[in-house]
């Protein structure tokens, strides 16, 4: 590395701290500011089991209390997630357990997320408790940092393994089995995607989807400059192939999973000051994962205000006994004050 590059990169790392400790600033005023209001109104959030030590309710669109079809999909309740540790938010990537009784999500600032999910009698997802924040560790089996933690794409392999994808420090890494998450240090290098060290900074690989056949499937977020499309690769520990995704601009992929029958269903987030967020679900077709492929997708549902929305970065799927599919959708609250982690469940086709 040059000088100049070696500048650049001190610089780029100065300034990820700098950030990182105001945002840790203003989270934990938020905190102390929202007990101060819970303790002067008497009250703590409510579910339908009670008071939650990690959760509260929200409907799907406040201006239609009783709204549950979206799309092509049927909301089944979701709850905003809090904790008191300052390490607690940034979620970006998922994987729910088989049974959705339990999830593993991964933070933005290099922290391992579980949680216990629960239902009311109708199955809907009612609330989430025993939360616990760890490090996610780096090669050298210390707390990843800086650049290095960036942790955008979660995926558990067939054989158990877990997959993360990073941005800033552009790669996938792979972890062995824990039913905990990726909570011990990354197994030995993957080669990395090919062309991937050019990608933008905070515009990496954020979809990671694990394939039946173990291979694993990278989307990035994709520049400015070109909206709508993405690079992708196919492949791992064997190397990597290429081909691409076709989105709908100003959404952007943030994540993937593969669905019961083989398709990918695709989470696409849009941003910006004065809009705000929203959200895009698509689905692709399974048959279409191929190298050299440009793979796009039926929209199945488009989250825009009034519907409950924020920075959604993680999706997952789950396959109920009774044949049903479940969409599991988290936001990254990118640890501000003024966004919320949302954990939100849809079913295809209800």
């Amino acid at each position: 590395m040059n000088r100049e590059k070696l500048s650049h990169r001190i610089i780029g790392d100065a300034i990820y701290g700098a950030m990182a400790a105001l945002q840790d600033f203003v989270r934990r005023a938020f905190f102390l500011a929202s007990l101060a209001t819970l303790a002067v109104v008497g009250c703590s959030p409510l579910t339908a089991n009670g008071p939650l030590e990690n959760s509260y309710a929200v409907r799907l669109d406040d201006s239609r209390p009783d709204r549950r079809d979206i799309g092509s999909l049927r909301y089944r309740g979701g709850v905003a997630l809090t904790d008191p540790d300052p390490e607690f938010g940034g979620l970006s990537g998922i994987e729910v357990d088989p049974d959705g009784r339990r999830f593993v999500a991964i933070s933005d600032r290099g922290k391992v997320i579980t949680g216990n999910i629960d239902y009311d009698d109708e199955g809907d997802l009612a609330g989430v408790r025993g939360i616990t924040v760890a490090p996610l560790l780096d090669i050298d089996g210390k707390q990843a940092e800086g650049n290095r933690a960036d942790a955008e794409g979660l995926a558990r392999l067939p054989d158990g393994r877990w997959a993360v994808s990073f941005e800033r420090w552009h790669r996938v890494e792979l972890y062995a089995s824990n039913p905990d998450g990726p909570v011990t240090r990354p197994l030995p290098k993957l080669p990395r995607p090919p062309g991937i060290r050019s990608a933008e900074g905070n515009s990496g690989p954020e979809a990671l989807a694990a394939l039946p056949d173990g291979r694993m499937l990278v989307i990035e977020e994709g520049s400015d400059d070109k909206a709508g499309f993405s690079r992708a690769w196919l492949g791992g520990a064997d190397g990597w192939e290429s081909l691409s995704y076709r989105g709908k601009a100003p959404y952007r992929p943030t994540d993937a999973a593969i669905l019961p029958d083989g398709d990918l269903v695709v989470v696409e987030r849009r941003a910006s000051i004065l809009g705000g967020f929203g959200a895009r679900i698509v689905r692709v077709p399974g048959a279409s994962i191929e190298a050299g492929a440009e793979l796009s997708g039926t929209e199945l549902a488009v989250l825009e205000p009034p519907v409950t929305t924020d920075n959604f970065e993680g999706i997952s799927v789950v396959a109920t006994p009774d044949g049903r599919t479940l969409l599991y959708l988290v936001s990254d609250d990118n640890l501000w004050g003024f966004q919320r982690t949302l954990l939100m469940m849809f079913e295809i086709g209800a």
